[in-house]
């Protein structure tokens, strides 16, 4: 077996087993209450304290397994390409344009279903931008783009990778769906639903990392952007059942385009900083 998918493979199984047997799994199997982010309170300590510690996993198990294969040398280039703000206009404004996008089309969605919007929320929780970019991010970019992704791109076609993490990514999530206080478990998200809205937009986060040679900030800002929009829309639409089923459509449209771009580039020319890294 190549050691960049063996790698990978090692990487998916730590998270995957820490998170559904130590940290989420657990306190999901039990429905042991942690925080409750839509309707407010709390259950013990302990509970918090791992799903907390349960939504860095995926971060801190790329940044051992990079000091384990990599060394120290291996951990300073990571953190140096998590600080890599000059990925270029243009991304800046891919990132910004699809973040937009799937915003308005989630609020355009609801008012068909016959609910209006306050923008204002967009303003009223703009102080929620700075805890954000740690809930998510910061948690997790350091593992999905940090780590595996590098790894699968010398073995797969960015689609084959793409589609490859945004599935384990998917499935990482599955006990919030059972946690009581989750948005996920509140909000009563179908996990088919999710699941095809969170492969999907691996698609973008690929993109974006191979455009920016790399930059694992091109993936902690636009995951930080999406969660700040989604923290907005998810808190202040009126949720029904039809549109918990049909909320994967703008990002599934987001990503067919990005599937297109992402079949076009060649593996020689633009992922050729994989292969020296």
């Amino acid at each position: 077996m190549d050691k960049n998918l063996k790698q990978s493979l090692i990487f998916f199984s730590l998270v995957l087993g820490l998170t559904f047997f130590i940290f989420w799994g657990p306190i999901a199997l039990f429905k042991i209450p942690t925080v409750n982010l839509v309707q407010g309170g709390r259950g013990p300590v302990w509970a918090i304290i791992l799903f907390v510690l349960g939504g860095f996993v995926p971060s801190l198990t790329g940044i051992y397994l990079t000091y384990y294969y990599e060394g120290t040398t291996g951990l300073k280039k990571m953190f140096k390409k998590a600080i890599d703000f000059k990925m270029g206009s243009k991304l800046y404004i891919v990132a910004l344009a699809v973040n937009i996008y799937l915003a308005l089309s989630l609020i355009l969605l609801n008012n068909i279903l016959g609910t209006s919007f306050d923008f204002s929320q967009f303003w009223l929780q703009l102080p929620m931008l700075v805890p954000l970019i740690i809930l998510g991010p910061l948690s997790e970019e350091f593992g999905w783009r940090g780590f595996a992704i590098k790894r699968l791109l010398k073995v797969l076609s960015p689609n084959q990778a793409s589609l490859f993490i945004g599935l384990v990514w998917s499935f990482w999530h599955f006990p919030l769906f059972h946690i009581v206080g989750s948005s996920q478990f509140e909000f009563n998200i179908p996990f088919s639903v999710f699941l095809i809205t969170v492969t999907v937009s691996s698609f973008i986060y690929t993109y974006l990392y191979i455009k920016s040679e790399g930059s694992i900030f091109s993936a902690i800002f636009f995951h930080w952007i999406y969660t700040y929009m989604l923290q907005v829309v998810n808190s202040t639409i009126s949720r029904s059942i039809l549109y918990n089923r049909l909320e994967f459509i703008p990002s599934l449209i987001a990503a067919l385009i990005f599937v297109v771009l992402l079949k076009r580039i060649s593996k020689e020319q633009d992922i050729s900083f994989v292969m020296t890294d």
